[in-house]
């Protein structure tokens, strides 16, 4: 297979050396991987760092809102700062290598405030990075449709560096078990991001558009909300974000909660979390299939309520073998739901604001959904606090519940034949020669 050819090298009548471009979609790939090895350092951890310095329950997804926030800016930054005054790989190698030092600077607090103010800080830095990375990537590739093989680098990246971090973690349980170092997920972001930063620069120029777009153009794409099916999966899309919080901000501590949590130590409860990631790359092969045979209503209910199921296991807390095994419903979650969904939304929208529909959707689960279930979840952890521990099955009793409700919506009001209807005119539209 040839290699993609350069314009700059075209323009001074040499030849890129074969190697770069061959090699390109592996630095590609390596750009996602480090990019969400970063988030998942400590993603998970630092719930428990947190927990160890004493902040309360609200005070613990405070602190995990702040990406929620940081998604609900990132058009801002990511389409007005970074498309039109700095090429793409230069706003991004920057922006991680002063998320560096924030992540050095939060390592080091003990309190509440210096701790949100630095992540609310790195989360609105490193949020925009996300969408900045895709742009890279989908600007250098050949094939676009290749753009799965390099995105799963990302997945990758979180797994590998869990792995890493739990046995850090087992080593220092094992070496200096009455001192926690969960707090050094910190340092490992901080590190990652600096070499992100770094590698960023050597990365292929990805220039502005110089184009004066609006940050939030995905908001035309409410036009959409005209059908029916569309608007109930948007709805229904915020609705289950609101239960997100549940597991990504409060599973590491009901996994390590003695007493009436399961009592895992630190690096095996990580370690449990990544099984989720782990299953993930499976279950994408089962998506296709999925969607042939019991269709995107289908698929769609099926991922909403593998949720309802984990929580159940959850609520139960026994046996742990099957509480830990639970953590591998979240490949059927994350795939048959959200990728699902992203993949609904391709077929209900036209060519020309595809992009602003899935941005609408990301906003309202990232963001929205994510910043109401942030603060709904750490009240009601609260809520069920006593002087045992939380009382874990009444706390997954609320997501149950959500999910559940989710499920029954979605199933009786949004319809498979007029779903392909639809898709099969914007299908037709697409096919039709542009008029003057």
């Amino acid at each position: 297979m040839s290699a993609p050819t350069n314009a700059g090298s075209a323009a001074t009548g040499f030849a890129a050396p074969q190697p770069v471009h061959a090699l390109l979609p592996l630095r590609l790939w390596i750009m996602m991987f480090i990019e969400f090895a970063i988030w998942g350092s400590w993603a998970v951890l630092i719930a428990g760092h947190m927990r160890n310095l004493g902040f309360t329950d609200p005070q613990i997804n405070y602190v995990y809102l702040t990406t929620a926030l940081g998604a609900m800016l990132s058009p801002l930054i990511a389409g007005w700062i970074a498309d039109r005054f700095l090429p793409n790989q230069i706003f991004t190698g920057a922006v991680h290598l002063v998320g560096a030092v924030l992540m050095f600077v939060a390592w080091r607090q003990r309190e509440f405030w210096p701790v949100w103010t630095t992540i609310l800080i790195y989360a609105v830095l490193y949020m925009p990075t996300i969408a900045l990375t895709n742009a890279i990537a989908f600007h250098h590739m050949k094939d676009s449709k290749k753009f799965g093989y390099i995105r799963v680098g990302g997945t990758v990246g979180w797994i590998i560096i869990n792995w890493i971090m739990s046995a850090y973690l087992k080593f220092w349980e094992t070496r200096s078990p009455a001192v926690s170092r969960i707090g050094d997920c910190l340092v490992a972001a901080g590190v990652l991001s600096a070499i992100m930063g770094f590698y960023c620069f050597t990365l292929p120029n990805t220039p502005p558009s110089k184009q004066a777009k609006n940050p939030y153009a995905f908001l035309e794409a409410l036009k959409l909300t005209s059908s029916r099916n569309f608007a109930v999966l948007l709805v229904i899309s915020f609705v289950v974000a609101i239960e997100l919080p549940f597991y990504y901000n409060q599973t590491f501590l009901f996994l390590t909660e003695p007493g009436l949590g399961i009592g895992l130590k630190d690096s095996d409860a990580n370690f449990a979390i990544s099984l989720g990631q782990f299953a993930e790359m499976f279950l994408m092969l089962a998506l296709a299939p999925s969607l042939k045979y019991l269709g995107t209503r289908g698929t769609i209910f099926l991922g909403i309520l593998a949720w309802p199921l984990r929580y159940a296991i959850f609520a139960i807390g026994h046996p742990t073998w099957l509480v830990v095994a639970a953590q591998g419903l979240h490949g059927i979650c994350y795939s048959f739901f959200f990728v699902g969904g992203m993949i609904a939304v391709e077929r209900f929208a036209r060519k020309d604001i595809r992009a602003s529909a899935q941005g609408l959707i990301v906003f309202a689960t990232n963001g929205l959904g994510m910043l109401f279930g942030s603060l709904l979840a750490g009240q009601v952890a609260s809520y069920f606090l006593t002087p045992q521990g939380h009382q874990w099955a009444r706390i997954f009793m609320v997501p149950i519940s959500i999910t559940i409700v989710a499920a029954i919506a979605f199933v009786a009001l949004f319809s498979e034949r007029r779903f392909k209807e639809e898709a099969h005119r914007v299908e037709l539209e697409a096919k039709q020669p542009a008029t003057a």
